[in-house]
């Protein structure tokens, strides 16, 4: 039962685009707070692809507050950021639910408002958990490869994971329709 609590997501989806309008919707969400490395681009990547800029915009032009909340470095999320005019908390110590706090505090926001978004269990997953009232989605990492630290939390992940699904308590992934144009 703990397992559950606190490392079960509410949703696990394919991508970051699968969290739309509808979804918001849907869950009466009004924002996405969002982890950066693996989730909206690789870990290793300082450019953001045309992908994520058309989710971002879409998302935007409905009414949407969209803001980034990582562990890594100010200079890091600062660089990437400040390109696509998005808001974010740095070196925000997940789990803990500090840069969470910071997040909806910036945009005015209760946690029921929102969806916190990551690759992450041990990080994204367990802070939503904490912060409590969000709802909670991990996204399938982007990348294969990790830093080193994350590939640490990546193997007791891996059994955490294991165990919810032994006992049939983590969500079957969500995949996005692909739409088709011939």
């Amino acid at each position: 039962m703990v397992l559950k609590k606190y490392f079960s997501p509410d949703d696990y989806v394919e991508e970051f685009e699968f969290i739309d309008i509808e979804y918001m919707n849907m869950h009466n969400k009004k924002v996405i707070i969002s982890d950066l490395d693996k989730t909206l681009i690789s870990w290793d990547s300082k450019k953001d692809t045309k992908q994520l800029t058309k989710w971002l915009n879409k998302m935007r032009k409905a009414g949407f507050d969209i803001i980034v909340v990582s562990n890594n470095t100010e200079e890091r999320v600062r660089e990437f950021c400040s390109n696509l005019n998005l808001e974010y908390v740095a070196e925000a110590k997940k789990p803990l639910t500090t840069g969470f706090k910071k997040a909806l505090k910036k945009l005015n926001r209760k946690p029921e408002e929102a969806i916190i978004l990551g690759d992450q269990v041990l990080t994204d997953i367990l802070g939503a958990k904490n912060l409590g009232g969000a709802r909670s989605v991990l996204v399938k990492p982007i990348s294969k490869t990790d830093a080193f630290k994350t590939r640490i939390n990546r193997f007791f992940e891996g059994k955490i994971i294991a165990a919810l699904k032994e006992k049939k308590q983590f969500p079957k992934m969500k995949l996005r329709k692909k739409i088709n144009i011939n």
